[in-house]
């Protein structure tokens, strides 16, 4: 088995090195203001798109308001335990509350099942410069105990005058010859991340224009190859001393979602400063920091509205994740979030009593916590009967380039069966400009990331919508915050029609409507 493993580690590295050739690509936008989208909303069965826009919008600022970096505090956004996310789980009760749901709040806590729920390993400072100016970045902390680290993951990274080389094939020879030539010294291997980039020509081929395999192929296989190169140096880690990965977006800079995984810090920039490293490549040095420590004691919450239902011995969830990434997280997924809250608007002001209990939830640490809301949830709530989970995760933004498929994802193919006819009645790819259509798609245990650890406790059917298939901005940040997954990308238009068939959805599971 182990030769197997060497035997991929080394074709996948010569991969790696032969795709120096990527191009650079940026996000294409319209130059469309929100406010042109609002003469587009539809009455029937619509939401109430400004409220989710303003859900969305407060959620989106908390990387503005509630974090002083001229003081020098980390921007953290709603990433998991932080006082962002408190914040956002702050202004989701209330405006539960103000809906009149029965509101409630379920800390976290590690579980038989899950027993490091609310463990994470937190940054406490960073900075990378190259030539001694500073640079926006993020470096992923290390969750292994290693020599570098002197086993113990309360640690400070903290490197100067690192030279920089691309990745070579064999890390031993290359010492070596450095050690001959008496030119060896530290250094930082640079490599491009590509991460979440699957617009490729061989995804138009029909058979692989498809979610399974861009989710399931290419995306992991990009973000692990960093990973995998990083076994073949970790070995020599008195020499290699982490990772960059530039993106191969212009201004933005990847987070990642192999959390975890690296036994380096990985140092993630954007595409521009990437450029500008490998065009002075002897010339550049790199000073970097990465103070961490391991904490054992994380506070987050779920937050739970609800609706009684007739028969309240059976329960249906309509959730999203609430937290995000060190950026705007508009996408992923404050505007998901809005829509929770803009569907339990509808239902009280249309007085409707469902025939079941209704929860409306806000997963708490989806991203770094790795979805340690959910399976929280799962976990503690093993005896109740829930029928169906409605599970919104990145929904309602636009992207130009490449266009986006809505996928409605089932863990059951008679919950497809049963509700397909929403969706193929919607006339969606028509109605939405920024979507190439609406996609069914059917796994084991439904979407991607919460339903997921509820479906794998709780047998029940679960939907879950999620608008992916190359979209090229997932996880990133910067420009200060203003580009990446940002405010800006909200399309009225998506919204409204996603939040439609999301009604309509629930309205047949609890109302025997359509």
């Amino acid at each position: 088995m182990k030769k197997y493993k060497i035997i991929l580690c080394l074709v996948l590295s010569f991969v790696i090195l032969t795709s120096n050739a990527s191009i650079l690509v940026k996000s294409k936008t319209t130059d469309k203001k929100i406010d042109e989208y609002k003469e587009l909303l539809i009455e029937n069965n619509s939401l109430d798109v400004n409220y989710i826009y303003n859900i969305t919008r407060d959620l989106s600022n908390i990387i503005f308001t509630e974090y002083n970096e001229e003081s020098g505090e980390i921007a953290k956004g709603r990433a998991y335990g932080t006082k962002g996310e408190q914040k956002a789980a702050e202004i989701i009760f209330k405006n539960m509350s103000n809906l009149g749901l029965y509101t409630y709040m379920e800390r976290i806590t590690n579980t038989e099942d899950y027993p490091k729920l609310i463990h994470e390993v937190e940054v406490n400072d960073y900075y990378c410069k190259i030539n001694d100016e500073e640079i926006e970045c993020y470096i992923s902390p290390v969750w292994f105990e290693t020599e570098e680290n002197h086993n113990n993951l309360n640690y400070t990274y903290d490197y100067s005058d690192l030279k920089v080389i691309k990745p070579p094939i064999s890390p031993f020879l290359y010492i070596q010859k450095e050690k001959l030539k008496g030119t060896l010294e530290p250094f930082l291997i640079i490599m491009k991340d590509m991460g979440f980039y699957t617009d490729y020509p061989i995804c138009k081929l029909n058979c692989l224009d498809n979610f399974y395999f861009k989710y399931y192929v290419l995306s992991p296989y990009h973000s692990l190859s960093p990973v995998i190169y990083s076994e073949f140096i970790k070995k020599y880690h008195d020499y290699c001393k982490g990772i960059i990965l530039y993106d191969y977006n212009e201004e933005t800079y990847d987070m990642k979602i192999m959390k975890n995984k690296n036994e380096l810090p990985f140092i993630f920039i954007s595409g521009n400063n990437g450029k500008k490293i490998l065009d002075n490549l002897e010339e550049t040095r790199i000073d970097f920091k990465l103070d961490q420590t391991y904490n054992t004691s994380v506070v987050s919450n779920n937050v739970i509205g609800q609706i009684n239902g007739t028969d309240p011995s059976k329960t249906v969830l309509v959730n999203c994740l609430y937290d995000s990434w060190w950026c705007q997280g508009t996408s992923d997924a404050a505007i998901g979030m809005g829509m929770v809250l803009g569907v339990a608007k509808y239902f009280k002001e249309h007085n409707i009593i469902p025939k079941y209990t209704v929860k409306f939830i806000a997963f708490a640490g989806e991203e770094h916590g790795f979805c340690a809301g959910s399976k929280h949830y799962a976990s503690t709530h093993k005896d109740e009967n829930i029928l169906y989970v409605i599970d919104l995760n990145q929904i309602g933004f636009r992207q130009d380039d490449p266009i986006l498929d809505l996928n409605i994802i089932f863990n059951k193919f008679s919950f497809y069966k049963d509700l397909w006819g929403i969706f193929k009645e919607s006339d969606y790819a028509n109605r939405v400009n920024s979507s190439n259509a609406v996609k069914p798609v059917i796994t084991m245990y439904g979407g991607p990331t919460n339903c997921k650890f509820i479906a794998k406790q709780i047998d029940c059917k679960t939907v879950c919508f999620l608008k992916d298939g190359g979209w090229i901005l997932h996880h990133r940040d910067g420009m200060n915050h203003t580009e990446g997954d940002v405010l800006k990308y909200f399309d009225y238009e998506d919204v409204d029609v996603t939040g439609e068939l999301v009604l309509k959805v629930l309205k047949k599971l609890v109302c025997n409507e359509t």
